[in-house]
């Protein structure tokens, strides 16, 4: 469930990379392309994000199908579950980046996005087994979050650099970043299915 989950990751990480890549290079206009950049490409990520935690529930929280009721069952539970899911990962994607200075932190937002998602959908889980979660992870799980962060940023990065077109060498860096934010969002879910067992 979870290899699925994380081959459909890629798969639409590498969709948006070369959507990305083709609209950049052929767009004339710059009012288009920051329209894509600013809200088309966040969009595409949210659904992205929505694909792996879909596909992944419940494996993604270390529980099975007798441990937890189904997704759709969890989205009927509630009015609205699905807008808020897609409303809390496209906003926390969209105005985290427009806070000045933190475009520079997308290797922090983008986990941050997921983390949003894991979390809310770990709230429905917690309620409909009748179970109090708190939702912010031990100083352990923080630290070890921070780590993988960092090695992450520092991956991307590596992998990168010899890349000579600037286009293209930020189109990789951006999608291994999409990439490498799984093992973070495992380890979250991974943690609030622990306290949910």
């Amino acid at each position: 469930m979870i290899l699925l989950a994380l081959v459909l990751f890629a798969v639409a990480g590498l969709l948006l990379a070369w959507a990305e890549d083709r609209l950049q290079r052929r767009s004339r206009s710059p009012l288009a392309w920051n329209w894509f950049e600013q809200f088309l490409l966040p969009l595409g990520r949210v659904f992205a994000l929505m694909l792996f935690i879909v596909c992944a529930y419940p494996a993604l929280y270390g529980l099975n199908g007798r441990e937890a009721p189904a997704f759709g069952a969890l989205l009927a539970a509630g009015n609205g579950r699905l807008d808020r899911l897609i409303n809390v990962l496209f906003f926390v994607g969209l105005l985290l980046p427009a806070i000045p200075g933190l475009r520079r932190w997308i290797a922090v937002l983008l986990p941050l996005q997921g983390m949003a998602g894991v979390a809310l959908v770990a709230s429905w889980l917690a309620a409909a087994q009748g179970v109090s979660l708190t939702l912010w992870p031990s100083a352990a799980v923080w630290s070890l979050l921070v780590i993988v962060a960092g090695l992450a940023a520092l991956l991307a990065r590596l992998m990168t650099a010899l890349i000579d077109d600037p286009v293209l060498r930020q189109d990789a860096h951006d999608l291994l970043l999409l990439w490498l934010q799984a093992p973070l969002l495992l380890i979250y879910a991974m943690a609030l299915g622990r306290a949910l067992r």
